[in-house]
Order: structure tokens, then sequence, then C-alpha cells
């Protein structure tokens, strides 16, 4: 059976055009992103089909279809066909373009001879699975974007999921600013919040620290503040390591602990040694600034005197970076209840430290780390004046830097127009979900492969749990749909039901009193009393 579709009438860059004739309206394989292929030489081009087009005024009108070439079917050295992204031998004009035949469907989504793990299957034929390869998807940095309600947390959990499930001694790592991750992932997780979260002040380094503590008064007065602030650390850190002979080497940046209250009599007792009265603002603004943070429980985990009895910088790295795994190879970090001034000083802290211990401790003895940044443009955003500087310095060097290291970065948004594009030019694999914006969309048109523009239409209409998946990680750009997750699996993303909400008066007076003991308290666990 012939199943001809047209011939070639021109071919440029990555796309050709073909006349249609055939009925596309009784053709099944003349459809939006069915696979067609052309003779070139000894072997055959592969592609989807991206456009139909009608000219002219005749009837019926002569119609025409653009395909998206995606690469080549070759015979193998053992003799069996296999698929090659890229197209090496473009088919002449007159070359007929037929419907791919099932066997040339199975040599292209044939299951990856290395490392893979399945998260979906293909939208136009659920049939098939979709693959990706998971030491390209991972060395390379990738990126999870999609509109809210698109399913982008079920798809990361999704792919965290497959990828844990065959990989026991992973090291992922993972901000969730909504507290939304902490039931998907059961017993493997670590979980970290503002109730048993530990990063004492002094693991801070001097700009962060600024961050923290410089606050109110003029650019010269802030300025006056942050060389008070220098002056102290460095006394409290060289304090703490004094009858070592290496205490001259200590810097304003040296890991080296401190307690919170020593750093307040150090800068207190500078006060007292002023000439000058009048010259005491900045001083007080520090001394007022750290009085409050010491006695506001929000920020126990950073200032309590309790967290710097010794030294536990490998302690805390330990726990968050999972070394060594012990059946909990992913940490969530629940920013949620974290106070909104310094959550981004936090995601700086934390990516700083993975970077630092990557580059110092010995390279072929330090595990692979995958950092998922959920709400990446919070962190890391496209304008320079946004947010807190180190933080997106810190993930913009862990995403041009990190791969010589071992780290990997997983970014996570629903804007990703937003986002630092130097961040995410270095994501090699997207999984596009539905994108409404347009100015979204515009990005994706320069983000997206010549060979995989024709999907770009379908991104504002595509429904829950589907995606666009391109770039190293997959074998070939796809239009997937995600596999379903069980309800136990499933992140607290969704929308609240309000028409089975407001059906009953289930909310009561001890659900508000215990929300507001939370609220005071600034702890999700139970109370004390």
């Amino acid at each position: 059976m012939d199943n001809t579709l047209g011939r070639v009438v021109a071919v440029a860059g990555s796309q050709m055009t073909a006349t249609l004739e055939v009925d596309a309206l009784t053709e099944d394989p003349v459809r939006i992103g069915a696979m067609v292929k052309a003779r070139s030489a000894h072997l055959d081009v592969i592609g989807t089909i991206g456009a139909i087009n009608a000219e002219g005024g005749g009837s019926p009108p002569r119609s025409f279809i653009v395909v998206d070439l995606l690469g080549e079917i070759v015979p193998s050295a053992g003799g069996r066909p296999q698929f090659s992204r890229g197209v090496t031998h473009y088919p002449v004009a007159g070359t007929p373009v037929r419907a791919a035949a099932e066997i040339d469907l199975t040599v292209v989504y044939t299951r990856p001879s290395v490392t893979n793990v399945s998260i979906g299957t293909l939208y136009h034929d659920p049939r098939r699975s979709a693959f990706v390869v998971v030491d390209e998807l991972l060395a390379k940095n990738f990126a999870v974007l999609g509109a809210t309600g698109s399913g982008k947390s079920c798809a990361v959990t999704l792919l965290l999921l497959a990828i844990l499930a065959e990989h026991k001694h992973a090291h992922i790592v993972l901000f969730d600013p909504h507290n939304e991750y902490g039931t998907a992932f059961g017993d493997i997780a670590e979980l970290v919040n503002v109730d048993n979260l530990q990063l004492p002040l002094w693991l801070l380094d001097f700009e962060e620290a600024v961050g923290v503590l410089v606050r109110g008064g003029t650019a010269q007065e802030q300025e006056a503040q942050a060389i008070i602030l220098k002056d102290a650390i460095i006394a409290a850190r060289r304090r703490f390591v004094a009858e070592d002979l290496t205490a001259a080497s200590v810097t304003v940046d040296t890991p080296v602990p401190y307690k919170a209250s020593d750093l307040l009599r150090l800068i207190d007792e500078a006060m007292g040694k002023l000439d000058h009265p009048d010259s005491s603002a900045p001083y007080l603004r520090l001394i007022t600034r750290l009085e409050s943070l010491l006695h506001d429980r929000r920020f126990a985990f950073m200032f309590s005197d309790w967290l710097v009895t010794r030294d536990t910088l490998g302690q805390i790295l330990g726990r968050l970076l999972r070394i060594p795994v012990n059946n909990r190879p992913l940490t969530i970090i629940d920013l949620s209840g974290i106070p909104i001034e310094i959550a981004d000083i936090v995601v700086s802290l934390l990516c700083r430290l993975t970077f630092n211990l990557a580059v110092w401790a010995e390279r072929e003895q330090m595990p692979p780390i995958l950092l998922v940044c959920e709400e990446a443009h919070r962190y890391a955003p496209a304008s320079a004046g946004i947010g807190f500087a180190a933080a997106s310095r810190a993930i913009n060097r862990l995403a041009r830097e990190g791969r010589k290291y071992g780290i990997a970065l997983a970014l996570i948004t629903q804007l990703p127009s937003e986002l630092s594009p130097q961040a995410l030019s270095q994501c090699s694999t997207i999984f596009a979900l539905r994108l409404g914006h347009y100015l979204d969309q515009r990005f994706m048109e320069t983000a997206l492969p010549d060979a995989a523009r024709g999907m770009l239409a379908s991104l504002p209409s595509m429904r829950t749990q589907e995606a666009i998946a391109f770039g190293e990680g997959v074998p070939l750009p796809m239009h997937i749909r995600f596999d379903d997750l069980p309800p136990d699996r499933r992140p607290r993303s969704q929308s609240a039901d309000f028409s089975k909400a407001w059906r009953a008066d289930t909310a009561g007076l001890d659900f508000l009193k215990e929300g507001i003991r939370r609220w005071r308290e600034q702890s999700r666990g139970p109370s004390n009393k």
C-alpha cells in the first residue's frame, strides 16, 4: 500500500515544505504532530507536521504541509536501523513524502540504550512511552516552565520520583517556598522547616550578613554600619580561634563560628570607645537590629546562641546534602515559614555552601548534587534591581559553573520571562507546560530549537499534565503527557475545591485557635503545652 502524502517543493533550514496530494480530512497521518519521512541518499529523513496550509482560489485549493525536520534513520554498525538527531542529507525537490510506518516510529521512540527513566507517554501516540536520559538531563541543568495550574509541581514530583526510584543514593535538595512537597515523597525525604532548620549567623558571608543586619538610614549611614559590622565579625571569628596560630588568616568570610551575642557585645564595646558620641548612630542601629532579631522567635534558627556550642558546619552540610544518604536521598527545605525578608538570603547561603564544598572537597569523592529551585524567578530575577543580588549571583554561578563540580540545577517557574536569562540559557533540557502570557510565549520562540518551532502554537492551549520537552535530556523534541501521580504522591498545589468545601461548615473555633497559635509561635508543630 502506497502511503505517499505529497512531494517536497522546498527545504529551508530545519523545515521542509511539501505538496499535499491526499485529502487531509480523510487521511489520519495528515494532522499536526504526525510523523512523516522523505528519502535522501541512503537514509530516511524524519520530521513532524507543524502546519497545514492552503493556497489559491481553486476548488479544492492547493494544500501544503510544513514539516519540522528532526533527524535521520540510519543503519548502525550492526545493521539495525537507529535514529540520529540532526539532518546531514536533505531531501531534494520532488522527493515523495510518506507517512512514517510503525517500524519507523519504533526506531525513533525506542528506549535509549543509556540510563533513562520513563515519565509519561507521547501526546499523539499514548501507546509509546516518553523517556528522559538521566545523565544528560542532570549534568547540563534543566527547567520546568508552566503557568499556574498547568501541572508544573506534579511534573517536578514525577521527574524526581522517577529518578529516585532508580537511584537510591541520590543527593537532591529542593527549595520549597510554599510547603507543597512535604507529603509527596514519604520517608525518602528529609523535611527541613523553620522548626528544625539550623543555619547559625556565622555561616553568612559578609554580603549576606549586611543583607540581614544593616537597616535604615541613608546610603552613607548604611555604609558606616557595614564597616562597623565587618570589623566586629572579623573580631568575633578570630576570638573563636584565638589560641590557634592561624587566627590572623581569618577573614570576614571565613566560616568560623561566633555567637550573635558576642557580635552584639563587640559592637557595643566599639561604640563605648568613641571620642564623639554624635557618631554613635550607626552603632545604635546595628545594636537595635541585633537585639530585635535575638528576641524574635522567627529568627531563632539563625540567631539562637545554643546553635553555636561547637563547630557544626560538617553536621549542617551533611544533613542538608544527604552525606551520608541514610535512606533519604532528598532534602526538602520548606521556606514558607522563614520570614520573607531573609528567605532570599537563606537561598543564597545554601547555594553558596553547596558550591564552596564542591570546589574545595576532593573532586573524585564529591557526590553529584541536584539543587531544585521552585519559584526560581524570585531568587534569580531577570531585572538586576529586583531581589537579593547575592542569591541571584549564586544561582547564576551554579547554572554557569556548577556542572564542572558535579552540581546540577533545576529551575522551576511559572514566569520564564521574569527569570534570569543567564541562568535559563544554561538549561540544556526544558519541559514547557501551558504558557498563556504573550511575554512567556515570545521567550519560548527564542528558546525552542528550529526543529520544534511547530510545537509553539500549542503552548497556550495544552491541557494539564501536557508539556513540550526538548533539549539534551530527551531523544528528540516531544509533545508528551506526564503520567498520573498516585493521590498520596501529589504535592499540595491543587486549587481549592470551593463548591465542595462550601457545602459543609467544617472549620470551627478549635481550627481558628490552633491556626492563631501556630502563627504567633511561628511553628508548624503541635503545641508543647
